[in-house]
């Protein structure tokens, strides 16, 4: 045969037989003279129409029997269906109808259970539709006007004259933001713009520069991103770049935001995407800590709104020569510029990256010159955020702002320069023995923290933190706890505030979180929920001439009492730290307590401070008497007499 009995094409496709095997093969070997006559294939062909007469008969034999125990209703027709739905309305209708006509003091009719229960849901429907208005009927309707003057006396806010009045609910927004933002704010259950955004927005669109002194946690991000979105909606998102070849062009922003940190960058850009959507503008954020090539492919899909950090900024606007690669970035297009958490990039050492980056960027103009919405955008717009208002950071702010720039502050009392405290959070202070701090933040975790709360703990050392980290994951709490600073890898970092994020806004878990932190975490970061901080070290790190020594305070107890919540704040105090002086002083213009312990150590570092100031004085009244050399006689031999001086006195030889 040209193919075995088991590989002829004939036979692999037919069914197999109770042994597993094709019929013709199971028979018994037919003799070569009848395969040669070709009777096989006559006898196949009979067996598989007989196969097949068999199944066909055991099917109906199936159905008849089928038929015989279980009547099986016909499928309903369409009209049959119609009709059905008619009758069940027009029985829904009589009983309602009988049940407004029924006497209140008789029972109700009784209703069929399934339609009964279709039009009780329906009922309840609308009745909670009749009841409560729509989200954006209340959003608009929470926050009743209170006039300018009211409105800023309310929520301490000064700013220069000329000023244009506040918008003090969406309402009175939408005109000049647009719908679509406003849509997007209420679908986020926002309910009325907060007092920096709410006086920011109206001078924001009309192009001017604005210099905003406001507390941490008050709505800077959304105060200076809408008004930059909003002209973006108006005049259409960036092209993406044009590609030349191999190389791409760089991206041209017309929004740029600078950050300090990585942290607070992630956190601005997490808002921009929340909202870019709404006018197609696009954002990207690019920051140290990460590989380039990822964030560079971002720029090359178009950029409308850039966040960055200085240092990873101009790395992209310089590009690297060395490898021949060109810029990524640049900001000749840029007309809105925004500086947040300035005081904070002062404090880092920013200040010359900021000013190279200003430098690229068109020059500052007038307000009709500027980006606003309403502006021709020939010029570039500044807004200057920051939390605190020290000497150094007005000069800063004055250089890098048109002279029209208006000032917005708000809770730093009459002239501005005056720190304050978030008036959300209470104080407590405790004193006590350095060896006594780890005791005493497991007993505040077991007794303060509840169920399904986070708290972070803040410590002025990197090696602190790990020490922290490890007693707490030792004490056998029952807590998540993580700590995160500078020598943390990026991506470990941001596990561990992602992880923080979900137990800060889940309100069904009952599990804790605590989060070991330095000044990475205590400045810009808006994570609303977090119930206690702990200021681990209060530290003479925190004490500077500027500011007192309770400037790093003030932003670390920020982080709790935030977005109208109430929060709480334990600092740690020893007889090492300084600064107790202006902690009693801002703790008093919070109408907070303050301990009797505290109060001696600051009378103790109060005399200290008088002896090392008599100390200097004395020196410097000492070091003014250094005398002129006389002149020499004869040959020279002569010497001239040094007057008289203490140290600042010498000899010269004549």
């Amino acid at each position: 045969l040209k193919y075995p009995l088991f590989l002829r094409p004939h036979q692999h496709r037919r069914p197999l037989n109770s042994l597993g095997c094709p019929p013709s093969l199971a028979m018994p070997k037919k003799p070569a003279a009848v395969a040669e006559l070709g009777v096989g294939t006559e006898c196949d062909a009979a067996e598989a129409d007989a196969d097949a007469e068999s199944r066909a008969a055991r099917k109906l034999a199936k159905r008849a029997a089928r038929k015989a125990t279980q009547d099986v209703p016909a499928t309903p027709t369409v009209e049959a269906k119609k009709a059905k739905k008619r009758a069940a309305k027009a029985e829904a209708a009589a009983t309602e109808e009988a049940a407004q006509e029924a006497d209140p003091d008789d029972a109700a009719p009784r209703k069929r259970p399934r339609e009964g229960a279709a039009l009780a849901r329906k009922s309840n429907k609308r009745r909670k539709a009749a009841e409560e208005p729509d989200a954006s009927a209340a959003a608009s309707t929470s926050a009743t006007p209170l006039g300018a003057k009211r409105f800023r006396e309310a929520h301490q806010i000064i700013v220069d004259d000329g000023c244009p009045e506040p918008m003090e609910t969406f309402d009175a927004a939408e005109p000049e933001l647009g719908q679509a933002l406003v849509k997007a704010l209420r679908r986020c259950r926002y309910e009325a713009p907060t007092p920096i955004q709410a006086q920011a927005w109206p001078i924001a669109l009309q192009g001017k520069d604005i210099v905003g002194v406001a507390k941490t946690g008050s709505g800077k991000t959304c105060g200076f991103l809408l008004p930059a979105l909003a002209r973006i909606g108006e005049r259409g998102p960036a092209p993406a770049p044009k590609k030349n070849g191999w190389v791409t062009e760089p991206a041209r922003p017309s929004v740029l935001v600078l950050a300090p940190t990585r942290e607070l960058a992630q956190q601005i850009a997490g808002e921009a995407e929340k909202f870019g959507p709404a006018v197609k503008a696009r954002s990207t954020a690019i920051y140290g800590g990460v590989g380039k090539g990822e964030q560079v492919g971002e720029l090359r899909k178009g950029c409308d709104v850039l966040i960055a950090t200085p240092g990873r900024l101009l790395d992209f606007c310089n590009g690297n020569k060395e490898r021949d690669l060109p810029p990524s970035v640049n900001l000749e297009a840029v007309m809105y510029l925004v500086l947040d958490e300035a005081d904070r990039m002062l404090d880092m050492g920013f200040e010359d990256d900021i000013r190279q980056i200003v430098g690229r960027c068109p020059k500052s103009g007038k307000p009709e010159e500027g980006g606003g919405a309403r502006g021709g955008g020939r010029r570039r717009q500044t807004l200057f955020f920051t939390a605190t208002w020290p000497k150094d950071v007005q000069r800063t702010a004055a250089s890098l702002t048109s002279k029209a720039a208006v000032q917005v502050r708000i809770g730093q009392g009459d002239t501005g320069d005056k720190l304050t405290a978030n008036a959300s959070v209470k104080q407590t202070i405790m004193v006590m023995d350095p060896d006594d701090k780890p005791a005493h933040l497991q007993e505040l975790i077991k007794t303060e923290l509840g169920p399904g709360e986070t708290a972070i703990v803040f410590s002025s050392m990197k090696c602190r933190c790990d020490e922290v980290t490890e007693d707490l994951q030792r004490a056998g709490l029952g807590i998540w706890v993580r700590a995160i600073h500078s020598n943390k890898e990026q991506w470990v970092r941001d596990e561990a505030l992602e992880k923080f994020r979900k137990l800060t806004a889940s309100s069904r878990g009952s599990e804790r979180g605590v989060l070991v932190a330095t000044d990475v975490a205590s400045r810009g970061l808006d994570i609303p929920g977090v119930a206690m901080v702990v200021v681990y070290d209060f530290g003479r790190a925190l004490h500077s001439a500027g500011n007192g020594g309770v400037e790093s305070y003030v932003h670390r107890i920020g982080r709790t009492g935030r977005a109208g919540k109430t929060g709480r704040a334990f600092t740690f105090f020893t007889e090492e730290d300084a600064g107790g002086i202006e902690l009693i002083e801002l703790l008093r213009g919070a109408n907070q307590e303050v301990p009797k312990a505290l109060e001696k150590l600051a009378a103790r570092e109060s005399n200290d401070r008088w002896a090392k100031d008599m100390r200097k004085a004395r020196h410097q009244r000492r070091g003014k008497g250094g005398g002129k050399g006389g002149k020499g006689g004869g040959k020279g031999k002569g010497k001239g007499k040094g007057g008289r001086g203490g140290s600042g006195g010498y000899f010269v030889r004549g």
